[in-house]
């Protein structure tokens, strides 16, 4: 009997709940929607892509010299004009290469010197010396053969004795063998010029070698003070001081990166764009910046500049920066996973652009299709009717 009052109790309430909610009205208004007025105006399809922030150029600062980082005069951060100081190297191990190079300019000069003289030498005191040889010995060889003739007639009269003869033969053949060996002394000197002027050569190619390693060396000696190639901002410093650093004409590697200086003359977003999209993009940007074209400008005519690029970054949400297209890469930046991107470059023309940072992520908007002075509707509007015709619900 108490079940049954109790299911009776129970069945009583939810009835009497449904009959009040039957009746209830609610108003909510979030169940309502809301409600928008219609308008006109101008609608644009953007083709979207994503890029990073970046510099005219980097410059990586390497230096040619060796020896300890004595000073570090520019941090991350600081903005420097081309030739300021960036680090100063202790000048003790270049300045002792400077000592040995000069020493051997020193050294290969005299040996070129010495080298001069030997042939200046050869040439005069050697060819004089060996022709005047041979002329002597024509001289008595003449006297010597005017003798043998005379003595030879005297043998066929019967009026020479036989030691004279042989005395006046042997002294004729004697002749004839210096005359031979004063001509072999003037070919020989003449070898000996030759050598000479090698060596001459020789020393001239020391000597120039020795000034070149000198001159590097000097070179080397005045880069231990190490300074910005460009206008710019440091970007990186890669060293500290104390530090021991191998100069660049000492390493295979060409040396290590002591800092970085970037170039923000310009600023760029460098944006991957899909391959699908690049076709639209190409078309809006200006001739100079498709690939495989020229830009044919006249001085009367201004410069085509392109459709404008929208940039964005998550650091400054409310704030909008534009560009242009300046170049369009032609092959593809990457290929992920049967995705090409392409590479653009935009340069960065609003006048609020300094306030970003190298690095940044940037969403960028190129504007592809647009619509002017159309019936502009939101979105959750737009509905399809029973038979799959799309339109715009109006509440009634």
């Amino acid at each position: 009997m108490k079940n049954l009052i109790i299911t009776v109790v129970v069945l009583g309430g939810l009835g009497f709940g449904y009959s009040q909610l039957r009746t209830l009205e609610l108003d909510i208004k979030s169940l309502r929607g809301e409600t928008k007025v219609v308008g006109r105006g101008d609608l644009t399809i953007p083709i979207a892509a994503t890029g990073e922030i970046g510099p005219l150029a980097r410059h990586p600062i390497k230096s040619e010299a060796s020896g300890e980082v004595g000073e570090i005069t520019r941090q991350p951060g600081d903005l420097v004009r081309k030739g300021d100081l960036l680090i100063r190297l202790d000048r003790n191990d270049e300045q002792r290469i400077v000592d040995r190079a000069t020493a051997d300019v020193t050294r290969t000069e005299a040996n070129l010197a010495k080298a001069k003289i030997r042939e200046r030498m050869l040439q005069t005191v050697g060819i004089v010396k060996a022709t005047a040889q041979i002329d002597q010995f024509k001289a008595k060889l003449e006297y010597a053969k005017f003798n043998l003739d005379k003595t030879m007639t005297l043998d066929e009269q019967g009026r020479a004795s036989p030691d004279e003869v042989v005395r006046i033969r042997s002294t004729h053949g004697e002749l004839l063998a210096s005359l031979a060996q004063a001509e072999a002394n003037l070919d020989e000197a003449k070898i000996n010029i030759e050598h000479a002027e090698q060596d001459v050569i020789l020393m001239q190619a020391s000597y120039d070698q020795a000034l070149t390693s000198l001159s590097d060396a000097e070179e080397r000696l005045a880069e231990t003070a190490i300074h910005s190639p460009v206008d710019g901002i440091v970007t990186q410093v890669s060293t500290q001081v104390g530090a021991v650093i191998q100069g660049g004409k000492s390493t295979f590697t060409g040396g290590t990166v002591l800092a970085i200086v970037a170039d923000i003359s310009k600023l760029y977003v460098r944006a991957d764009v899909d391959e699908a999209e690049i076709g639209a993009v190409r078309d809006l940007a200006p001739q100079s910046a498709r690939p495989g074209e020229i830009a044919r400008v006249e001085q009367e005519v201004p410069l085509d500049t392109g459709t404008p690029v929208e940039v964005h970054v998550d650091s400054f949400r409310d704030e909008e920066f534009t560009g242009i297209i300046e170049r369009i890469h032609p092959e593809p930046a990457s290929r992920a996973s049967s995705v090409v991107t392409y590479r653009v470059d935009i340069l960065l023309t609003s006048e609020n652009r300094h306030k970003l940072l190298l690095g940044m992520q940037a969403d960028v908007e190129f504007t592809a299709e647009s619509a002017l002075d159309v019936v502009l509707v939101p979105h959750e509007a737009i509905r399809r009717n029973e038979d799959g015709v799309l339109g715009v619900y109006i509440p009634v």
